[in-house]
């Protein structure tokens, strides 16, 4: 029962922290499954719904479809539901851990990243190039130029710091609503665009810039750059001043994760930047440039 017992409340030690992670890859493993789980049943709903018409001609210009430029635009709608899922499962957890002063639930809501996502999607990927053609959609993620390039930065935090977090951590409540606010919050910034992106972006403009203006002020600017900051550089001197910041197995990926991540919030400003500056303008910023 030690090792089980480990698994179940995620204790900081090794077993539990890799058991704990290879449940949370198991099991959203399936929900995410286009084949056979919960996003293929998703995936059909969808599709069947009056309103798809209009999703498909809406997500025709999504910044996320001109990267992965999927057959029918509408999967990318599908694909946005996933990632509200994935953010909002993880900060179920963290929320229930933290309000309930149970550390485990938080860091099993950390491994929601860890397992269902990071290790997933390496394993995902191997299993594309060993068993071509592997799985929809990674399959055509990996089509894509930019996709390598944008999973290994993202992928590569979690992994670093995840497990590390839980193991030294994850009673530290700066810690934790740092955790929160990075993977549960953006699924209440991402939300809304869920009801948004059903209507019709030329008919509904003001619901559009309303949406739009929301995620720029809650996500990209409130949570990525505001809090995120200040914040990361926080826990990152806590790391360092703990007795943990001696040992440069501790150090070295948080320092790693501090730069990533940081890279990757100023670029994912930018993007947004752009997308809204289209939406005013009619033509990105690129193009205002080279006419300028």
């Amino acid at each position: 029962m030690g090792l089980l017992s480990d698994i179940i409340f995620c204790e900081p030690t090794v077993g539990g922290q890799i058991g704990a992670a290879i449940v949370q890859l198991l099991l959203w493993g399936f929900l995410t499954d286009y084949d056979y789980g919960v996003m293929a049943h998703v995936h059909k709903y969808v599709k069947r719904q009056p309103w798809y018409p209009t999703v498909q001609e809406n997500m025709k210009d999504d910044e996320g479809q001109v990267i992965w430029n999927f057959p029918d635009p509408g999967f990318r709608y599908v694909i946005f539901f996933q990632t509200v899922m994935h953010h909002g499962g993880g900060g179920v957890l963290m929320s229930l851990g933290m309000l309930l002063g149970q550390p485990w639930l938080w860091r099993h809501g950390m491994l929601v990243e860890v397992g269902g996502l990071d290790l997933l999607d390496v394993l995902l990927f191997a299993n594309v190039k060993l068993r071509p053609p592997g799985t929809f959609p990674t399959n055509f993620f990996l089509k894509s130029r930019e996709y390598g390039a944008l999973m290994a930065f993202h992928h590569s935090v979690g992994l670093c710091v995840g497990i590390p977090v839980n193991m030294y951590f994850s009673e530290i409540y700066e810690f934790q609503l740092f955790g929160l606010m990075i993977l549960g919050f953006p699924a209440i910034c991402f939300g809304p665009a869920l009801i948004t992106k059903t209507f019709d972006k030329a008919q509904y403009s003001r619901l559009w810039f309303a949406e739009h203006m929301w995620m720029l002020l809650t996500f990209f600017l409130g949570s990525r750059i505001i809090f995120y900051f200040p914040a990361a550089w926080s826990c990152f001197l806590h790391v360092w001043h703990s007795p943990h910041g001696s040992n440069w197995k501790v150090l070295l990926p948080f320092t790693w994760a501090l730069l990533i991540m940081s890279a990757f919030n100023i670029m994912i400003l930018g993007i947004n930047l752009n997308g809204f500056y289209k939406m005013l303008y009619g033509k990105d910023t690129l193009h205002a440039v080279k006419r300028s």
